[in-house]
C-alpha cells in the first residue's frame, strides 16, 4: 500500500510542512503502522522555471533518510509539487529506480496499487514499450497512459481508457493467473505535465491494506482532498488534522492553476468491461 501526495498553488510553493513536518505527514505515514510500513522507497517530484520536471528519489525507507527527505520536501518550490512512499508489488525489485515518481516527456506519474498484468499491458504499448527503463508494473502503467494522452485523449479519458484496456486484456489472458481476482488491485494515480495534476481514484479489488496508516476509517483506496492558504491538497489520506473531503470512487479529478487560485475538476466514470461494470472495492 503505497501513499500519495500531490498539491497543486497559484505560484511556486512549498509542501514540507505535509509533507514532513505535520503530525499526519507523508514523512511519518512511513512508519506509523508497524504492521503496515512503507519502506520500499521515497521520492519527490517539482518544477523548475523552465517548466521541466525535477525528481528526486530512493529505494531506501523515508524514515532511514529523513533529513534527506526533509531537505528535499523545503526544496521543491513549485506550482505542482508530488510526493510518494513504497510499499513494492511482489515480485518487482526495490531500488532507486523502481522507487516513484516516473518520469517521461514532461510528465511525472506516481501510483498506489498493483497492476498484476502488466506483461500483457506492455505487450500491448506499441513503440512505446521501448520507453521503459524497469520491470515496474507502474511504469508500465504511465506509458500506457501517455500513450493514451498521445492519441488526443484528456488526462481523465486517459486513465478511463487504461481501465477498459485492462479489462479488455483479461478476458485473454486470465487463465494465466487462476488465483487473481482481476487484472489489478488499484489503479489509484496521479500524474503532471507541471500544468497541474490529474489523478484516478479506483481499485477494483483489496490490496496490502484495510485501512490508511492514521485514519483507521478510511479506506485505503479512497483519496482525500482539501485547501491549505490557497493550495490544493490530494492524498492517500489526509496529511495533517485539518478537515479533508474524500473522493467517491471510481472518479477522475483534475487540479489546475487559474487566475481565480486553482481551478478543480471532479468526473465521476462508470467502468464498464466486456463482462459488466468493473467491481470498486471501496464499494463491496
Amino acid at each position: 500500500m503505497c501513499r500519495l501526495f500531490a498539491q497543486v498553488a497559484p505560484a511556486p510553493v512549498s509542501a514540507r510542512d505535509v509533507l514532513a513536518d505535520s503530525a499526519f505527514s507523508l514523512l511519518r505515514q512511513a512508519d506509523a503502522d508497524p504492521a503496515n510500513p512503507q519502506k520500499d522507497g521515497w521520492g519527490l517530484a517539482w518544477f523548475g522555471a523552465d517548466g521541466k520536471p525535477r525528481v528526486l528519489k530512493s529505494g531506501r525507507p523515508a524514515p532511514e533518510e529523513r533529513e534527506r527527505f526533509t531537505a528535499a520536501a523545503g526544496e521543491a518550490l513549485s506550482p505542482v509539487v508530488l510526493g510518494h512512499i513504497r510499499a513494492a508489488s511482489k515480485g518487482i525489485g526495490i531500488d532507486d529506480g523502481r522507487a516513484h515518481p516516473f518520469t517521461d516527456e514532461g510528465w511525472v506519474f506516481i501510483h498506489n496499487g498493483t497492476l498484476f498484468i502488466h506483461r500483457e499491458v506492455a505487450a500491448a504499448l506499441g513503440p512505446r514499450r521501448a520507453r521503459l527503463t524497469t520491470d515496474s508494473d507502474t511504469e508500465v502503467y504511465f506509458q500506457q497512459f501517455l500513450k493514451f494522452v498521445a492519441q488526443g485523449k484528456t488526462p481523465s479519458e486517459a486513465f478511463e481508457a487504461c481501465v477498459a484496456e485492462d479489462w479488455r486484456l483479461w478476458e485473454s489472458c486470465r487463465s494465466l493467473y487462476p488465483e487473481l481476482p482481476g487484472p489489478y488491485s488499484s489503479l489509484n494515480a496521479i500524474a503532471s505535465d507541471g500544468k497541474g495534476i490529474h489523478a484516478l481514484c479506483h481499485a477494483a479489488h483489496r490490496g496490502l491494506a484495510e485501512h490508511g496508516v492514521f485514519h483507521p476509517d478510511q479506506p485505503w483506496s479512497v483519496m482525500s482532498f482539501s485547501t491549505r492558504d490557497g493550495r490544493f491538497l490530494l492524498a492517500s489520506e489526509g496529511v495533517d488534522g485539518g478537515d479533508w473531503t474524500r473522493l467517491s470512487p471510481p472518479e477522475t479529478l483534475s487540479a489546475v492553476p487559474s487566475p481565480r487560485g486553482v481551478d478543480v475538476r471532479r468526473r465521476p466514470l462508470k467502468l464498464v468491461g466486456p463482462l459488466g461494470p468493473v467491481p470498486e472495492v471501496s464499494r463491496s
